[in-house]
């Protein structure tokens, strides 16, 4: 099908609005919103809360849930900042259409990557830029484009904090919301070639803590026994479950242990991160994880493995892979060659979709080196990505909830 005239007129106004649209996402990438800085993740909240108010949307903030003790030192502090949604469903029928985003980016607020900047080649370069503020960008410039047009989507927008910490905080209300939704759609950054993710591996988090015995290393080392030892022993087990053909990936890092080379070091912890390519394969690899574990509560060495699978496998089942292949089709209409990819990367479309509505990832900014000092952004794709996930909404919301 092609384009009709509204749908000529969304994506008309949004080419006309890049400039503006640059100078907002700037805006936002002033912001440092990395390692739980509250005053940044503020200042983003609000700059979005008062244009998704502006659509006549009523908003709600939902108390996050704290993370497990044992992930603090790998995570950065744990803001705790409250989840954003946004309401606009009063009095409109149709599909009940889920977006969601995140604030939180992985830079340092302290660090020398600050600011947005032109690159020679037309992209921008700046912390978050692609990471989502870019598709923050997209996904509300699509709900004003689609409001400017008297078109009575009934949708809700839900911002997080702490996506890339795991979102252990918001992901109970992130699975209760989504539950209430027939459509999802997420504004992760497309693929390098621009293609929509329909399918996601799982992942977990786990912690691997040894204890010993400590010792003078030189008077008294055999009365010792090395927690490190102990622990290094676990990693190369650990690192032992890799299954690349199987999608079993096992990460391990940072690590910590003793406190002077002249003590035999008493404790020792590693942080890793495990993913798997469907759920049945994270359970197994679950169990392994576990099987490390040795010893009680008076033995030395013993070693203790917490364990958290905070994000299943997102699967392209049929309803998502219809969803896909009818965003392709607006694509098509767009003049744009998007294709349909399944990613190791997970992201909060992995619990929204567990919870029920098929969900679409990937719509927001096209660009790359995500989470680096050079991350970077093309500007052309604000208002690419902002007509398609306009129009996508338009069409959806003409279909029925099934």
């Amino acid at each position: 099908m092609a384009l009709d005239a509204t749908e000529h007129s969304m994506h008309d106004r949004l080419k006309a609005q890049q400039s503006q649209m640059l100078l907002r996402v700037g805006e936002m990438v002033s912001m440092p919103t990395g390692y739980g800085n509250k005053s940044g993740l503020l200042s983003l909240r609000e700059f979005l809360a008062v244009r998704l108010r502006n659509l006549g949307a009523t908003i709600e903030l939902i108390d996050a849930d704290a993370r497990p003790e044992w992930i603090e030192s790998t995570s950065g502090p744990d803001a705790r900042m409250p989840i954003l949604v946004a309401h606009r469903t009063q009095g409109r029928t149709g599909p009940r259409m889920l977006l969601c985003g995140h604030l939180d980016t992985v830079h340092d607020p302290k660090g020398t990557f600050q600011r947005m900047e032109p690159r020679s080649d037309g992209a921008v370069v700046g912390p978050g830029v692609v990471d989502m503020k870019g598709g923050l960008e997209v996904l509300v410039c699509a709900l004003e484009m689609l409001e400017a047009h008297g078109e009575r989507v009934a949708w809700t927008v839900v911002l997080v904090s702490d996506e890339e910490s795991g979102s252990f905080g918001s992901a109970a209300a992130l699975t209760k919301l989504a539950a209430t939704h027939d459509r999802a759609f997420v504004v992760e950054p497309a693929t390098a070639s621009g293609d929509l993710v329909v399918a996601r591996a799982g992942s977990g988090q786990f912690m691997l803590q040894a204890f010993g015995r400590a010792a003078h290393a030189g008077r008294d080392f055999a009365k010792g026994i090395s927690a490190v030892t102990a622990l290094a022993k676990a990693v190369v087990d650990a690192s032992a479950l890799v299954d690349i053909p199987r999608g079993r990936l096992v990460n391990i890092g940072p690590l910590q242990g003793g406190v002077a080379t002249n003590i035999v070091p008493d404790a020792a912890r590693a942080w890793g991160n495990f993913r798997f390519a469907n759920d049945a394969e994270g359970r197994e690899l679950g169990l392994a994880l576990d099987a490390l574990a040795y010893g009680s509560e008076s033995d030395v060495p013993r070693l203790r493995l917490c364990k958290n699978a905070n994000r299943p496998a997102k699967p392209c089942t049929d309803q998502v892979k219809a969803l896909g292949l009818r965003a392709q089709i607006v694509a098509t209409d767009l003049g744009l060659s998007v294709g349909l990819a399944s990613t190791g990367g997970v992201s909060d479309a992995n619990l929204i979709q567990q919870a029920g509505p098929p969900t679409l990832d990937g719509l927001g900014v096209r660009g790359g080196n995500l989470h680096r000092n050079d991350e970077f952004m093309w500007p052309d794709s604000l208002p690419e990505r902002a007509s398609l996930l306009a129009i996508l909404l338009r069409r959806e919301s003409r279909l029925s909830t099934e």
